[in-house]
């Protein structure tokens, strides 16, 4: 509901990027007395500024009067319609059922351009079965674009099954083509071939939803009423086919649901002991005690060999292999890999096992050792994504040990191989610093320049700066000219050849900036011209589910998200838009975008306690941004609350009993938050010596690991430390942060130059 929300005005000037530029235009051509059309061209120009205004203050009850006698006296019947249907939904959303019932009638009888809307609504705020079926009876096909159509079919079902008429409801249901891909329709089916007495195919139906659909909210309703049916039809009930338990099985793997999926492969296991598809029930078992943390008994579940059936037993001993690294058994991870190497040398199995053995040995800190594991793979298997990242390690493993012999080829040999990997600035930047050390000071000023111009924003672009202004500053750097960045070497050379192979930068999606009412949809337009944001969002959203990659409704949406302060759904659509946003320069995207990729929200907060902590505010929003999104409510799996994302503990640490009761409740609040964070960041930055990198990696996974990796080895530099975190999850946190304070940096603190609608990004 709209009610509670903040209220979106019509036009606004400080938007600078309101998508109903041109809709506004028109609508103050209406208002400076433009010349009446015809209602078929009418409901092209959208509400006049009156009614505007009027809906805009409809969500006070007091407005109503004055939305009602618009409504009344207007000639036009589409500003007829439009006025009763606003108020129509206002009182639906305050609760006043009957009279919203009415005037959503009153609105839908007018033929305006959201009857399917008014109609819907109407049936919503109906108490009675009878006018549901009165409001939706044909809605499909008298709207079949309509965004509600499906909503429609369930609620006309849902009152037909009220009013036992089960038949009808199967008659509606039966007859809309994809009513099988959707759980709550195919469930709504189901109950209506139970109430007509049809139980075998009640069963049928039920089982649908339970076996294709497993994750689905509808799955255990469905589960519920098969037990029931079961034993009700005994023997008539329709037997479940291997093939079915095997895909809700998998399905339910794919979705993280382990336990469930866990209980799926056990009951086929018991079903079927002699099923061929035996040996990958058992892997799958085992896969999802690994994913619950039941390693051990992951273990003990591939004890015996699959005989008869190599690829599964290959994957058994991979498996093995990976649980063993996760328990930091080394010795039996070795023995089970010999086996496997003897036995199964060429398999696939074999090479995802060469990664976990050099993974455990990484995570360890002795990267000699991993070498042995990751270079037979990076061999192998060199067109494969485990490949690749192994060939990455060799190289990184190289460098840690000072051999620079094999590090420097190492990094262009991955350039040149793997141009599109993610792996490119990093090895961009180490290969600049050998160049470096060797005093071959214009060949890494030339990377430098390349790493920075290609990537812009990112970890190794920043340090790739810095090192720059070193040797900008060093007279020793300035021995050679900076120059063009393409061939730091002679032309053909291996490094040369691997730098005209990375990928160019693709310019940014078009039409970031383009929106006129030809190209936003009609009834979106219309709904915000209402104020019924909920509406228009939600309308947005059905859109984007049948056409994900339309341009012009995804703009609209993160437009209309940020407007109501929804922050971080802004966020993520705008990184839907462009997705490689960290690529281009400020110029090159509008000033809205980045606003929608950047939010502001709490920047005085922020500021008050960075600080007081004695912290960088910039880094704060950062760490915001990639914590929570800058959502308050945000919570996760760990239980992690609020902006920052404190445990409870964290928050309760020091405080009386008295004082911890609430801390959890607290954290949602996001002055509270903050400054809790803050000062809990402090204490990490200080736990190791202000490196900045080292105290965002504790804050991610921990101080505890932090200092175990720091034991393990030394670091020459902080940029050192960041590539051999052996989270890749928290190493990407860590670079990440680091690229948004200075995106924030130079946001909030500098003038930067943006793109301006109408002009080329180049």
């Amino acid at each position: 509901m709209s009610n509670g929300k903040p209220i979106r005005q019509g036009c606004r000037p400080a938007s600078g990027f309101n998508l109903l530029i041109a809709f506004c235009l028109i609508r103050g051509l209406m208002a400076a007395g433009a010349s009446p059309h015809p209602p078929s061209e009418r409901a092209k120009l959208g509400p006049a500024a009156n009614l505007q205004d009027l809906a805009r203050r409809a969500a006070r009850e007091s407005v109503w009067p004055s939305l009602r006698r618009y409504a009344v006296s207007t000639k036009d019947s589409e500003e007829r319609g439009l006025a009763y249907f606003a108020l129509g939904y206002r009182e639906y959303g305050a609760g006043e059922t009957s009279r919203a019932s009415a005037d959503l009638a009153r609105a839908a009888a007018t033929g305006f351009s959201l009857a399917d809307f008014a109609l819907y609504y109407r049936a919503e705020a109906a108490q009675e079965p009878a006018l549901v079926v009165e409001a939706l009876q044909g809605f499909s096909t008298r709207y079949p674009e309509s965004t509600l159509r499906y909503d429609a079919l369930a609620l006309l079902a849902q009152a037909f099954l009220q009013t036992s008429q089960p038949e009808r409801a199967i008659e509606v249901l039966t007859a809309e083509p994809k009513v099988q891909q959707r759980p709550g329709l195919v469930l709504l089916l189901a109950k209506a071939y139970g109430q007509a007495q049809r139980l075998p195919e009640a069963a049928k139906a039920f089982g649908d939803v339970y076996h294709a659909f497993p994750a689905a909210p509808e799955a255990a309703v469905a589960g519920a009423a098969l037990k029931r049916l079961k034993a009700q039809l005994g023997a008539g009930f329709p037997a479940v086919t291997e093939e079915v338990q095997v895909h809700r099985a998998a399905r339910l793997l794919s979705a993280s649901r382990y336990r469930e999926a866990l209980e799926e492969f056990n009951a086929l296991i018991d079903s079927y002991p002699s099923s061929p598809s035996g040996s990958a029930w058992r892997l799958a078992r085992a896969r999802c005690l690994i994913r619950m943390k039941r390693v051990q008994d992951a273990v003990d579940a591939l004890s015996g060999s699959f005989a008869g059936n190599p690829q599964a037993d290959a994957e058994r001993l991979a498996t093995l292999v990976e649980a063993y690294s996760r328990l930091d058994n080394s010795a039996s991870m070795l023995i089970v890999l010999d086996q496997l190497r003897n036995v199964y040398p060429q398999s696939e199995s074999y090479r995802s096992a060469l990664f976990w053995a050099g993974a455990l040995f990484a995570d360890k800190g002795d990267w000699a050792t991993a070498v042995r594991y990751y270079q037979p793979l990076a061999e192998a298997a060199p067109t494969t994504d485990l490949g690749r990242e192994a060939s990455w390690r060799v190289a990184w493993a190289h460098y840690l040990q000072r051999d620079t012999d094999k590090a420097g080829p190492g990094f262009v040999e991955h350039l040149r191989h793997y141009p599109d990997s993610p792996h490119v600035p990093a090895a961009l930047y180490w290969f600049g610093r050998l160049a470096e050390e060797r005093g071959a000071t214009s060949e890494a000023r030339a990377l430098y320049e390349l790493l920075a111009k290609r990537f812009v924003d990112g970890y190794y672009p920043l340090q790739a700066n810095r090192r720059l202004k070193s040797l900008n500053g060093d007279p020793a750097g300035r021995a050679g000219p900076a120059h063009a960045p393409t061939t730091p070497e002679a032309g053909g050379s291996p490094l040369a050849e691997a730098l005209e192979k990375i990928r160019p930068r693709e310019p940014p999606r078009a039409g970031l900036c383009a929106a006129t009412p030809g190209e936003i949809p009609r009834p979106f337009l219309t709904l915000t011209a209402l104020s019924l944001d909920d509406l228009a969002e939600q309308y947005l959203k059905t859109l984007l589910s049948n056409r994900p990659s339309g341009t012009e409704v995804l703009l609209a949406l993160t437009n209309l998200q940020a407007e109501q302060g929804e922050l971080s759904d802004a966020l993520f659509n705008a990184k839907r838009l462009v997705p490689n946003y960290f690529e281009y320069q400020s110029s090159e995207l509008p000033r809205e975008m980045w606003q929608w990729l950047y939010p502001r929200a709490f920047w005085s907060v922020v500021q008050r306690q960075a600080r007081l902590n004695r912290l960088d505010p910039y880094l704060v929003m950062a760490l915001i941004r990639q914590e929570s999104a800058f959502n308050p409510k945000a919570t996760s799996v760990a239980n992690a609350r609020g902006l920052m994302q404190v445990l409870p503990k964290t928050a309760a640490k020091g405080l009386s009993r008295r004082r911890r009761r609430g801390v959890g409740q607290r954290l949602y609040d996001p002055a509270y938050n903050i400054r809790l964070a803050c000062r809990y960041f402090r204490e990490m930055l200080s736990a190791f010596n202000g490196n900045v990198e080292q105290a965002l990696a504790a804050y991610n996974a921990g101080d505890f690991r932090v200092k175990d990796w720091l034991s393990q080895r030394s670091f020459r530099d902080p940029p050192e430390f960041v590539e051999s975190i052996p989270f890749r999850e928290t190493r990407l946190y860590v670079e990440t942060v680091m690229r948004d304070e200075v995106v924030y940096r130079r946001l909030l603190s500098g003038s930067p130059r943006f793109m301006k609608c109408g002009q080329s990004a180049n």
